[in-house]
């Protein structure tokens, strides 16, 4: 088996090997990953986290070896704490140095260290460690991603769909979240009703095919924080979202699941 860590602060991962095809997720700094294939250009990866799989360009990913990726499976995480955050890191075999300005919320392991031929450095850059759920860090952390723009398959503050907002708020607390909306419904207890709901639950939306297409997460039983165009707090009621804007309802409520 071969192995993969980001050191870049956002790598595309694709549905097929071309750099034209859908983005179907994305590798933020610091995360690990397998690499199950190989073509002269692009590689074949499943992120450790999630178990997701797309195609990332080899030039944007670096490889490791076991040693290496065992130490990044089981070494304890801190977090970015700000929107942007400046690393430096350093190619020892080719002395090459690069600031790397990373999202929110990416993966360190401490203000210096190093990996492979790579040594990170971050001496300045507030770190958080994960939490156990509270609401008022809740509030805080989604403040981070209010008015980031929504994008199809993204994972960070420079651009997020639902799904990557609610995963990447909940890593924060511990609790690691399957990629999709649909995958996400699977896990958690069901909550009967919106009256029911306390802030941290999920909240799931279907199409007129009763298919879940959405999700966000609850701040009350009548606010919602979420990415549609982009990440925005609306009102939710026992029908949907309702638009802040208009007034309008803009996603139909499919259930409700609680997860802390």
């Amino acid at each position: 088996m071969e192995y993969g860590v980001c050191l870049l602060p956002v790598v595309p991962m694709r549905t097929e090997p071309s750099e034209k095809e859908e983005q179907c997720s994305q590798l933020i700094f610091g995360d690990v990953f397998l690499i199950l294939e190989k073509n002269k250009e692009r590689a074949l990866v499943e992120s450790l986290y999630d178990g997701y799989r797309g195609w990332a360009d080899k030039k944007q990913i670096v490889e490791i070896d076991s040693e290496d990726f065992y130490f990044l499976s089981k070494a304890k995480p801190l977090y970015t704490a700000e929107r942007l955050n400046l690393v430096r890191i350093t190619n020892n075999k080719t002395k090459q140095t690069y600031i790397a300005t990373l999202p929110f919320a990416c993966c360190l392991f401490s203000s210096k260290y190093q990996i492979g031929n790579y040594t990170i450095e971050a001496p300045e850059v507030a770190l958080i460690k994960q939490t156990t759920f509270n609401q008022d860090k809740l509030k805080e952390y989604v403040d981070k991603f209010l008015y980031t723009s929504y994008l199809w398959g993204g994972k960070s503050s420079f651009g997020i769909d639902c799904s990557g907002f609610t995963q990447s708020i909940f890593k924060l607390f511990g609790c690691k979240l399957r990629r999709d909306a649909a995958l996400q419904a699977e896990q958690g207890v069901e909550v009967r009703s919106l009256s029911e709901a306390k802030a941290g639950d999920l909240a799931f939306f279907h199409n007129s095919e009763g298919r879940i297409v959405h999700v966000g997460i609850l701040l009350s039983n009548n606010q919602i924080a979420h990415s549609s165009g982009y990440v925005r707090i609306d009102t939710i009621d026992h029908k949907g979202i309702i638009s802040s804007e208009d007034q309008s309802y803009t996603h139909s409520l499919k259930q409700i699941r609680r997860y802390f």
